[in-house]
């Protein structure tokens, strides 16, 4: 297995856990507003409560709406030193600096990353890599396993 791919099984299973808990904040409500403000800060913050992430900061673009959460908790308790510190979702944005999250949104693939300056795959080895995307995984694992 190559960092490349055991990277992308990680950013997927990660997309596919705050999806779901977009999934549960949106069986109380038809759709989840996004807007670049501190309540949909602090509401994005109580949905992914228990995931070891916290909402470090949002951006938006006419084309993209960014959610930058930071590694919190559970991940912070990682012995690696090489861990990533973000992890970015991108989503589709049509022009609007506003716009609801819907069921429907939840199928499409949203494009995630964690690649930082703490965690470039350019410049670690790949024995690090795998090292740290394997406790990752563990601490994922028991996060999702614990809520």
């Amino acid at each position: 297995m190559t960092r490349h791919s055991e990277l992308s099984k990680f950013e997927r299973k990660l997309e596919s856990i705050i999806k779901g808990a977009f999934e549960k904040a949106l069986k109380l409500d038809d759709d989840f507003e996004i807007s670049a403000d501190y309540d949909t800060h602090r509401r994005i913050d109580d949905v992914v409560k228990g995931l070891g992430l916290t909402v470090y900061g949002m951006s938006v673009t006419p084309s993209e709406f960014t959610i930058t959460f930071e590694f919190d908790g559970p991940y912070q308790n990682m012995e690696c030193m090489e861990r990533p510190t973000y992890c970015h979702i991108k989503l589709q944005n049509d022009g609007e600096y506003s716009f609801n999250i819907s069921n429907n949104d939840l199928k499409k693939n949203w494009y995630l990353g964690i690649t930082d300056h703490h965690f470039n795959i350019k410049l670690l080895s790949e024995e690090t890599i795998l090292e740290t995307l394997n406790e990752m995984n563990q601490v994922m694992l028991v996060t999702v396993l614990s809520n």
